[in-house]
């Protein structure tokens, strides 16, 4: 149903929908509960020239209409676009420790799907260094001083600025509050935290990023290593005949990170380095996608430091 005249298309007694839906096919679900023998009739009625009327792939079956169970994907719900935040479609436990459900309710199993309310996210860079290290606190305050811990990390992290992340949940307004724990008479245990962020999306898994946002916790190596470093950049490169014009989260003018050719030198390199992982039973699988373009390519690696 498209155009600026468009009319109606009814079923008789059971739905009705008016004017331009938009030039999409949209989908139609109704429950038939008659108890005698009947027909269904679809009736359109024509509102102008400008506006045509087309139905597809009509499909009666025994039974009620399934249930939106979210298994196959929205089942046609819809978010609101003038609201704040967005339902997520989620499968097993949701990401924030000690609240909500461990799998969905259609199939009681982690692997089932179910939506639920999006909550923020804080980010931050975190350095704990030396043998007396303590620990490191963050609490989510509300505005009655009732505090949450969302973060903690205690003892010697090694020589590097570590990533640390943590949902928020938005039922009011509310501080972060960043505590740091001496652990004893030694001097040698300092702590220090840089870059802090609040997002509106929800926290990434471990080791994922889709740069729209920010860099997550993958960072430049800097400290004199390499030379470059990786950029995060939106669109077309401003280096004519190379370089993607779209990401490839959203293949539109997002965002993504490269690597200047415009700078530097020819030889020159560019570390971008992850947080760092736990080791697992089944290993980790390294997903990604890159973009090659020009006649002068360098060459992209994948190392794996211990």
């Amino acid at each position: 149903m498209f155009g600026a005249t468009v009319g109606s298309l009814r079923m008789l007694l059971m739905w009705q929908k008016s004017g331009n839906q938009g030039d999409e096919w949209q989908r139609v679900q109704i429950h038939v509960s008659l108890q005698e023998v009947h027909q269904v009739i679809l009736d359109a009625a024509v509102g102008g020239e400008a506006g045509d009327i087309a139905i597809d792939d009509i499909s009666l079956t025994s039974g009620p209409c399934p249930a939106p169970d979210f298994e196959e994907g929205s089942c046609n719900w819809q978010q609101q676009t003038n609201d704040d935040y967005d339902w997520v479609r989620q499968s097993g436990p949701t990401l924030n420790p000690d609240t909500g459900p461990d799998s969905d309710h259609t199939t009681s199993a982690p692997t089932g799907h179910y939506y639920y309310g999006k909550a923020a996210c804080v980010q931050l860079w975190y350095h704990m260094y030396g043998k007396g290290v303590g620990t490191l606190n963050v609490y989510q305050q509300t505005e009655d001083l009732k505090e949450t811990r969302i973060f903690s990390q205690t003892g010697d992290q090694g020589r590097l600025w570590r990533f640390a992340q943590a949902p928020l949940s938005q039922v009011q307004s509310y501080r972060i509050v960043v505590e740091g724990v001496k652990a004893g008479p030694t001097l040698e245990g300092d702590m220090a935290f840089d870059d802090v962020q609040l997002t509106d999306t929800q926290c990434p898994l471990p080791g994922h990023c889709d740069f729209e946002t920010n860099m997550c916790s993958w960072s430049n190596l800097g400290g004199r290593v390499d030379q470059e470093d990786w950029l995060r950049g939106r669109g077309a490169s401003l280096n004519p005949n190379t370089g993607p014009s779209v990401d490839h989260t959203t293949n539109s003018p997002q965002y993504y990170l490269y690597v200047d050719s415009l700078v530097g030198e020819l030889g020159d390199t560019s570390f971008l380095i992850s947080d760092v992982f736990q080791p697992a039973t089944k290993g980790h699988c390294l997903k990604f996608w890159y973009h090659m373009k020009g006649n002068h390519d360098g060459t992209l690696r994948v190392y794996l430091n211990d």
